[in-house]
């Protein structure tokens, strides 16, 4: 098997993109990879919430926290964009799996900002920055605008993103356990008009989406039959009418395509 070369579908797809894309792939079973990383790196979006969950698993291992530890979710936690909590009248409490869960699954961002505030910002950061990813940071929390216009916002790269998710396909990055607790809830992930979209329906994949107007990212593990495919997609600047959205568009097409052709390539004999 061998992914597809620097002139194969997948680069003209990446060359005719009205926008940037960020790509890599990564085939762990043939020890191929590609990648096409423009300079810079792209606003992280919900994918910032990988990292979260990983330093939350890791200060699980460590015993600072335990996942049935059960967390507050008041009134004044709540924030908009997606997810269920803002719409709850009361939830009292939740454990800290459920939030994490609510983070990933449905990119809940009350969760993400509960999650956040429990492990503490500084600490994702200082897990990022000993594991090398630099093009990664952590400055804010979800929805906060006022943060935003101050200038600070999460960032992250296509290859930072595939080594995180390479750790945790390989168990390596936490105990073999935690990973598992990882992929598990990554699996569940309930936004599939990207990397899932093409794949056949029996195929598991656990994977992260994040968007904002102009950006739209997956970033996940594709469990093929010969081993485990890494695909980190990340674009911006698809300024078409559906770019500008929220859902669908050009580059969540691109994603889809993208995540079909190295599929078909990495699960070929």
């Amino acid at each position: 098997m061998a992914l597809p070369n620097a002139h194969s579908p997948i680069d003209r797809l990446i060359r005719q993109a009205p926008g940037t894309v960020g790509l890599v792939i990564r085939d762990l079973a043939s020890g191929t990879e590609l990648e096409w990383a423009p300079a810079g790196p792209f606003p992280a979006a919900s994918i910032i919430k990988i990292p979260v969950l990983v330093e939350a698993l890791r200060q699980v291992q460590d015993g600072g926290l335990r996942l049935d530890d059960r967390i507050a979710v008041p009134a004044s936690a709540k924030v908009g964009g997606f997810g269920i909590l803002k719409d709850l009248e009361i939830v009292g409490d939740l454990t800290l799996r459920d939030l994490l869960t609510l983070m990933i699954v449905i990119s809940d961002n009350t969760a993400a900002n509960l999650c956040i505030d429990r492990v503490g910002m500084e600490h994702v950061n200082a897990l990022l920055a000993s594991l090398g990813l630099s093009g990664t940071v952590l400055q804010r929390k979800m929805m906060d605008t006022a943060a935003r216009e101050r200038g600070l916002d999460n960032f992250t790269t296509a290859g930072d993103t595939a080594r995180l998710l390479e750790w945790l396909a390989t168990r390596r990055i936490l105990t073999p356990e935690l990973c598992d607790v990882a992929i598990a809830i990554m699996s569940r992930q309930q936004v599939r008009d990207r990397l899932p979209l093409w794949l056949p329906p029996d195929i598991r994949i656990a994977h992260k989406t994040g968007e904002l107007p102009e950006v739209r990212h997956d970033a996940g593990v594709i469990f093929t039959e010969p081993g485990p495919l890494i695909i980190a997609a990340f674009t911006k600047g698809f300024s078409t009418p559906l770019g500008r959205g929220l859902i669908g568009g050009e580059a969540s097409a691109l994603i889809a395509d993208v995540s079909r052709l190295a599929y078909e390539a990495a699960a070929s004999p």
